[in-house]
C-alpha cells in the first residue's frame, strides 16, 4: 500500500476499490504505473476476474474486499475450502450477500477476518487500517 498524499496514509479513510486491483496487481508483480493512476490495476483484475472493473473511485466494502482476495486466492492455486460454521459465531452473518458467502466463510477460516464485538460488518466501508491488516494476514497465508 502506498500512502494518500506525502508523509499521509489516512488509516481511517476508506479503501477504493481502485486501491484495491492496484495493491493486488503489484502483489501479482505487475506494474501498475499509468493513467489514471488505476488503470493497470483495473484491466489485470479484470483480465483475471477478480474484479468486473466497475466504480473503481468508490469505497469497497468489507464483503466486496475478501471477494477478490478469495479470487486472488484461487487464480494462484489455494484451495477455495468454504466452511459454513466459520460464520456461525458472529451476529450480523445474515447480512452477508449472497455472491460473498462463500468468501467471507474462506476469509474467516482462513483467520484473514476476526470481526469485531460479534460483527463482521460485511456492508460496512473496508478502512485503510483494516484492509493493512487483513493484507498482511493474507500476504502470509499467500506464502504458505
Amino acid at each position: 500500500m502506498n500512502g494518500t498524499g506525502e508523509d499521509k496514509f489516512s488509516p481511517n479513510a476508506d479503501t477504493t476499490r481502485g486501491m484495491i486491483v492496484t495493491i493486488l496487481a503489484r502483489l501479482d508483480g505487475k506494474n501498475t504505473s499509468g493513467t489514471p493512476w488505476f488503470a493497470a490495476g483495473q484491466r489485470w483484475a479484470m483480465e483475471y476476474e477478480i474484479s468486473d472493473g466497475t466504480n473503481m473511485t468508490g469505497a469497497i466494502t468489507r464483503e466486496q474486499l475478501v471477494a477478490m482476495l478469495f479470487r486472488y486466492a484461487v487464480k494462484n492455486g489455494l484451495e477455495a475450502v468454504t466452511l459454513s460454521e466459520n460464520l456461525t459465531q458472529f451476529t450480523d452473518a445474515s447480512d452477508i450477500s449472497a455472491w460473498a458467502v462463500s468468501a467471507m466463510q474462506w476469509a474467516v477460516g482462513q483467520g484473514l477476518i476476526q470481526g469485531s464485538n460479534g460483527q463482521l460488518r460485511p456492508q460496512a466501508n473496508a478502512s485503510r487500517a483494516e484492509v493493512a491488516t487483513i493484507l498482511m494476514r493474507f500476504c502470509e497465508l499467500m506464502k504458505k
